[in-house]
């Protein structure tokens, strides 16, 4: 005996058997809030290392400065002295004096001032530096 078929098949078919259920609602919060932690902790982290980077690149800088300015002080102090100081007491070269007074050029023309200038500017006005 073979199974006669159905004369309407919309009828006779009952597909509420084969329906998905509801997604739990518990599980889906958790989800949610699972992947807005995991957005926020990689934004932290993100900022994290932005401000870390900056702030070595900040301390890089004034660490340079600093050495220029100890480096050109010293350069114009031991100038000074072959300056005032007695034959005696100069121990340099006449050339090593020309190097020392091109050093003070260079630093005098803006070179470093400028450089000086910018980043403290930048860093003032704006209110930033190492957080």
């Amino acid at each position: 005996m073979q199974p006669t078929p159905p004369s309407t098949p919309s009828a006779s078919l009952d597909l509420s058997a084969i329906k998905a259920s509801p997604p739990p609602q518990a599980g889906l919060r958790k989800a949610k809030e699972e992947d807005e932690w995991f957005t926020n902790d990689r934004r932290k982290r993100e900022h994290q290392r932005e401000q870390g980077a900056r702030t070595i690149i900040h301390w890089a800088i004034q660490g340079n400065i600093i050495v220029a300015g100890i480096t050109i002080g010293i350069c114009l102090a031991v100038r000074g002295f072959h300056l005032i100081a007695a034959e005696d007491y100069k121990w340099l070269q006449p050339e090593q004096i020309d190097l020392l007074d091109n050093l003070a050029k260079y630093a005098g023309s803006g070179a470093v001032g400028s450089l000086l200038t910018r980043y403290l500017t930048k860093n003032i006005d704006n209110g930033q530096g190492p957080s």
